[in-house]
């Protein structure tokens, strides 16, 4: 757990000796969101290379591709419409693929009524993202813009969907068949045949596959079947059509996967539910 201390000699960026960025949120107002495009413009812009801390709490989410935060050696994996809150003060470090772009919300501290003191997964919803992406561009009086930012810390407050992560096997052994999973998570054949085409035993790919992730085969490919599932959902593709690309004949079978894996039903991570809005 990683605790918010309001001294700032006994934060984590005191304690761990890294770099505490200057204040990013104007004076006079409660949030801005800063894009991470160009390595070149991160230290003066946002966010700079390697571990740091920032004096505004922060949400990180992918608008485009995914990224990954670390803090306290756990990185959190994102893809578009999930994102991760740093309380100010906590040391991290944002990567990202090269053709991704990772943004940046930086929230006041004196602005933010609601818990802040965990490191937590945020739901970053259409509707939010659009309106923070429109306030970084659109010009507009103070006070407007200030009851913009106060929907915004609303809709950052709401309730947040979980995220998901996988855990890869490091044994060589059984790399190249969860390699090939997450390419074609559909793909359904039994442990002998994967055991046939490795020329390994069953056996030995099983207890390959719990000793390196501390799951079972089945329950490894299940849930990297849901973990597609969830990036196809964010993209919009219907419901009946992720469940025939992960490998389900029916949505019932679908749902009912998805829903011992994450606890929630696939319709709630579609962004047509996310944004409120329904066909």
């Amino acid at each position: 757990m990683s605790i918010l201390l309001t001294n700032p000699a006994n934060d984590t960026s005191e304690r761990e000796n890294v770099p505490l960025h200057p204040a990013i949120v104007p004076d006079g107002y409660m949030l801005t969101t800063r894009l991470m495009r160009h390595d070149y413009v991160h230290a003066s812009y946002g966010c700079p290379a390697g571990r740091h801390a920032h004096h505004e709490h922060v949400v990180f989410w992918p608008t485009r591709g995914t990224g990954s935060v670390e803090v306290d050696g756990s990185w959190h994996s994102l893809t578009v419409g999930q994102g991760v809150w740093v309380p100010a003060g906590i040391a991290h470090a944002v990567k990202r693929d090269p053709s991704s772009t990772v943004a940046a919300v930086h929230v006041l501290p004196s602005a933010w009524k609601e818990h802040a003191s965990e490191v937590r997964a945020v739901t970053v919803r259409p509707a939010l993202q659009e309106m923070l992406l429109y306030l970084m561009k659109a010009p507009m009086p103070k006070q407007q813009r200030l009851r913009a930012q106060q929907v915004c810390l609303d809709l950052i407050a709401d309730e947040s969907l979980p995220t998901l992560d996988l855990v890869m096997p490091q044994d060589d052994r059984v790399a190249p068949i969860a390699e090939m999973l997450l390419i074609n998570p559909a793909d359904g054949r039994p442990l002998e045949e994967w055991a046939w085409d490795v020329s390994l035993s069953s056996r030995t790919i099983a207890r390959a596959f719990r000793s390196s992730t501390g799951l079972t085969f089945n329950e490894w490919r299940t849930r990297a079947r849901i973990m597609r599932a969830i990036d196809l959902l964010g993209e919009g593709v219907p419901v009946g059509a992720v469940a025939r690309k992960v490998g389900y004949a029916t949505i019932g079978a679908f749902s009912n996967a998805f829903y011992r894996v994450v606890g929630r039903r696939p319709q709630e991570f579609h962004p047509l539910r996310l944004s409120g809005t329904s066909k």
